[in-house]
């Protein structure tokens, strides 16, 4: 057999949520417990696990283009300087857009949406993981030929 009579995959049986509520169930447990995991470490140390995830690092950076847009740049004591110019806009205009439907702020919206992001590429992950096995195993089925698997 050669590359071009290689057979397409077929679909895979039955629902795709059935198929991948697995994943994302995983995916959600682990997030589950890094965030528990979290929760327990800020709480011995007296920190705000919520500040932890929406006032540090990118994430306050990402708050501050929402909030006053870009232009804002922070010049360190050895002259480097950081410009909110290295963050792209579309996580700010999804924060931005969401806080003004909502009560939420601009952090809570990109928690909300870091979190939702997040599981899309989860649901991303297993639909290629899927694709991938189902290929695989339709190439395995039509070399052993066994045509009723393709």
């Amino acid at each position: 057999m050669t590359d071009l009579e290689t057979p397409v995959a077929p679909a895979r049986p039955g629902p795709w949520p059935r198929r991948v509520a697995p994943a994302l169930l995983g995916y959600a447990a682990v997030r589950a417990l890094g965030l528990t995991a979290l929760a327990l470490w800020s709480a011995a140390r007296d920190k705000s696990a919520h500040q932890l995830l929406t006032a540090r690092w990118d994430s306050l950076w990402y708050t501050r283009v929402a909030e006053l847009g870009y232009g804002y740049e922070v010049r360190l004591p050895n002259g480097d300087v950081h410009s909110n110019l290295a963050f792209f806009p579309l996580l700010p205009w999804l924060e931005r857009t969401v806080s003004a439907v909502t009560p939420l702020s601009y952090a809570d919206a990109g928690l909300l949406i870091s979190t939702l992001a997040s599981l899309a590429a989860a649901w991303g992950i297993f639909a290629v993981a899927d694709h991938v096995y189902a290929e695989k195993k339709a190439r395995s089925a039509a070399l052993e030929g066994r045509w009723w698997e393709t």
